[in-house]
């Protein structure tokens, strides 16, 4: 699939998407929907066509790549803890917040709970990279083996 046949057929779907079915008074067109679609169809299409040719001839080539890019997991991994991590220490706050806020409506053990496990998951990473090199494990790179074939 080339760019300008993707362009084409999302041009083709983006007025469908943003008139409404029916005249119905609670119905809205989908404008997030049919932007976030496109966009979806843009990066898919995109990473089709920019991809590079498999050069892989054997199996052990093939499973060495395979390989290669299991080695990005553990970032994706520690990237995601952070993430939550972050999101979960912003709603314990929020909660100590609404603590101060109502008293009687909000425990202030539910915000400090939220906030210890939102702290936890941001220091997992750390914790679980030194527990790797206690036990000579670096940092990942050594916990997905390359098959030799």
């Amino acid at each position: 699939m080339t760019p300008t046949s993707l362009a084409k057929a999302v041009r083709r779907v983006l007025p469908e998407l943003r008139s409404p079915r029916s005249r119905h008074p609670r119905t809205a067109p989908p404008g997030p929907v049919a932007a976030a679609l496109a966009g979806m169809a843009w990066v898919f299409g995109t990473s089709l066509w920019a991809a590079g040719p498999a050069l892989a001839v054997s199996l052990g080539e093939m499973a060495d790549e395979a390989a290669g890019d299991l080695e990005t997991v553990p970032g994706l991994i520690a990237i995601a803890f952070y993430i939550i991590g972050a999101a979960i220490v912003g709603f314990g706050l929020l909660k100590l917040k609404r603590h101060v806020d109502h008293p009687q409506q909000t425990t202030f053990g539910s915000g400090l709970i939220a906030i210890l496990i939102g702290v936890a998951l941001i220091a997992a990473p750390a914790v679980i990279n030194a527990l790797g090199a206690t036990f000579g494990v670096d940092g990942g790179s050594h916990t997905v083996l390359k098959p030799r074939l």
